[in-house]
């Protein structure tokens, strides 16, 4: 007998299936907006809408991830605000999952097994 999701139809019927969505461009600017706000940080809308793309492009996660190290590069720039300047040097030191992934099956003949 051949099942929805390999699961079988009695199991099936007692369980709840929620779709989700993925998020659009101003919902993940608004999450990181939130973000920045908790964490007390200040960032221009320039640097929010780069955070967002780079949400898009990669996963909120990491664009959250990204905060926190700006911030630090930023104050050892003697600013108290995230400018798009910081954001673009640390996307330049912090890889994505998906990235680092891609970036080590490409050259694993240069790693030790």
């Amino acid at each position: 007998m051949t099942s929805p999701h390999g699961i079988p139809v009695d199991l099936l019927d007692r369980l709840v299936i929620i779709r989700t969505q993925t998020y659009g461009p101003a919902e993940i600017i608004q999450i990181l907006a939130i973000r920045a706000q908790v964490e007390e940080l200040v960032v221009d809308e320039e640097s929010l809408a780069f955070l967002g793309e780079i949400g898009q492009q990669t996963s909120l996660r990491h664009a959250v991830q990204l905060l926190s190290p700006a911030s630090v590069v930023a104050k050892i720039n003697g600013r108290d605000n995230i400018c798009k300047a910081d954001l673009e040097e640390i996307c330049s030191l912090y890889l994505d999952a998906k990235s680092s992934a891609k970036l080590l099956q490409e050259q694993q003949e240069k790693y030790i097994t």
